[in-house]
């Protein structure tokens, strides 16, 4: 198995259950503690990555450009957390909020075809057509 699709099984696992766990978080306490304690969980993986011999901030090689994009990243992913467990606390299922969300990939197309000026063929643009069907067939009541 290449070790690409290992850490994306790994990142399925995780999120999946990240989603669940959320959930459950949701029940008795607000999103924006939600987002603190998320964060707070974050450190001892902070701390494991600055101790990594591939970490490269502060190295020659680094760009200020790709720690602006990185920064930029963190902010997009925490206000987009916010949102998510909001979604949970007021009254969304996991069962179909966790699914609804998980389809962002659309946007980072939007934006790939839009700013970076990709192309996709005529089997991608269908399932991007499938995935704004799954939207509204899963949020449906």
């Amino acid at each position: 198995m290449p070790k690409w699709l290992v850490y994306s099984v790994l990142t399925i696992g995780c999120w999946g259950a990240w989603g669940a766990v959320s959930k459950l978080a949701s029940n008795d306490i607000d999103a924006n503690t939600n987002q603190v304690l998320f964060t707070l969980g974050l450190l001892p993986l902070i701390a494991i990555a600055v101790r990594s011999p591939s970490l490269s901030v502060g190295v020659g090689g680094v760009r200020r450009a790709g720690i602006g994009w990185a920064f930029l990243t963190g902010i997009l992913g925490g206000a987009g957390n916010i949102a998510f467990f909001r979604a949970l606390v007021v009254g969304g299922q996991a069962s179909i909020v966790v699914p609804v969300t998980a389809l962002f990939p659309l946007v980072t197309v939007i934006l790939a075809l839009a700013v970076l000026r990709e192309r996709i063929g005529l089997l991608q643009k269908i399932g991007l057509a499938l995935a704004l069907i799954a939207i509204y067939l899963i949020s449906m009541e």
